[in-house]
C-alpha cells in the first residue's frame, strides 16, 4: 500500500447562535446550538473529539463502514454514549442517509478532513510528530456550507482542529480485520497507524429535540480536489 493523506468527507454551555436561511429547506423548529471551538463538549475539545472520530470510523470493518454507506443502514456502528458520530463518505459524489438517533446524543461530525498514520516499521525521521502532523495538513483553503433543519451555520471554517483553532492531539488507530483500507499485517504491522495526525473542519451539535431532523453539509478544499455532499434525514428517537 502506498501511504498518502486519507480526507473524507462532531464551558459545556457555550454555544453559537445559527441563522435562518437554507437552499434546501424551510427553517423549522427551535434553532440547533452548536459548540463554540474553545469549549470543552462533553468534557472533551473539538480537537479529541476528533481523533475520537477517526479512531471510531477507521476501527469499524469496511463491510458495514458508515463512511460508504449510501443509505445509513451503518450508522449505529461502535457508536458511544452522549455523542453520536455521523460520517462523511470516501466519495465525492452526493450522498443521502436515514438514520434514527437515541434521544438525549449530541452529534460530533466532520466537514472536510485529512489524516496521516504512520506505520510502526517506518524510518523513524518519518514517525515523528512534526511529519505527520505536516503530512495531515490541511492545504487548500476550505469552501464550506452547512445547515440544520434549515438554519445556516454561519462561518463553518471557524471549526478547525488545527492551531488557529482547537489543536487536535497525535493519536493510534487500531484497524481491525476487514478495515476499510483493505490492508492486513503484511503491510500495516499489527494493523496499527502510529502516530497518526489529522486536520479539518467539524461540528459539535447539542442534542437535537424527538422528531426529524436534517443535516446537510457542502464542503470543499482541505486536500486538493476533494469535496463533499452529504445530507442526513434524522429520527431522534426516544424521550430527553
Amino acid at each position: 500500500m502506498n501511504k498518502q493523506t486519507l480526507c473524507f468527507g462532531f464551558s459545556v454551555l457555550a454555544g453559537v447562535c445559527v441563522s435562518a436561511g437554507s437552499v434546501s429547506a424551510q427553517p423549522h423548529g427551535p434553532a440547533p446550538q452548536v459548540a463554540q471551538i474553545h469549549a470543552k463538549p462533553a468534557g472533551q475539545s473539538y480537537g479529541r473529539w476528533a481523533a475520537e472520530w477517526w479512531q471510531w470510523v477507521l476501527g469499524i470493518p469496511g463491510a458495514v463502514n458508515p463512511l460508504t454507506d449510501g443509505t445509513g443502514e451503518h450508522c449505529a456502528q461502535r457508536q458511544i454514549d452522549g455523542v453520536w458520530f455521523l460520517a462523511g463518505s470516501f466519495s465525492t459524489e452526493p450522498v443521502a442517509r436515514t438514520c434514527e438517533v437515541p434521544a438525549g446524543q449530541s452529534l460530533f461530525f466532520p466537514l472536510v478532513n485529512s489524516i496521516y498514520g504512520a506505520f510502526l516499521n517506518d524510518p523513524p525521521d518519518t514517525r515523528t510528530q512534526e511529519f505527520v502532523r505536516a503530512a495531515a495538513r490541511c492545504t487548500e483553503p476550505a469552501q464550506i456550507s452547512v445547515s440544520i433543519d434549515g438554519f445556516k451555520v454561519p462561518q463553518p471554517t471557524r471549526f478547525f482542529t488545527g492551531g488557529s483553532g482547537s489543536l487536535s492531539p497525535l493519536f493510534n488507530v487500531q484497524l481491525p480485520p476487514g478495515n476499510l483500507l483493505g490492508v492486513d499485517e503484511s503491510i500495516v504491522p499489527e494493523l496499527v497507524l502510529s502516530p497518526s495526525a489529522e486536520q479539518g473542519y467539524y461540528l459539535f451539535v447539542r442534542p437535537l429535540p424527538p422528531g426529524e431532523h436534517v443535516v446537510h453539509w457542502v464542503a470543499s478544499g482541505c486536500t486538493p480536489g476533494f469535496s463533499q455532499d452529504i445530507t442526513y434525514q434524522l429520527t431522534v428517537v426516544g424521550n430527553t
